[in-house]
């Protein structure tokens, strides 16, 4: 019974703080940047080298 009572407050805090971060807008700016962030450095090392825009005169 101890253990049960212990599980089902530690769901209910993991519920609360899915539920704030859900609804904080900082937190999601904070979760995108930092996304975004951690995906372009993967893109960045697999294109080295790659030109994407061209150099010479239009």
């Amino acid at each position: 019974m101890v253990e049960k009572t212990k599980t089902l407050q530690l769901l209910r805090m993991a519920r609360s703080v899915l539920a704030i971060i859900y609804n904080e807008h900082f937190c999601w700016t904070f979760i995108k940047s930092y996304g975004l962030f951690s995906l372009a450095i993967p893109l960045a090392k697999y294109f080295d080298g790659f030109q994407v825009l061209l150099t010479g005169g239009v």
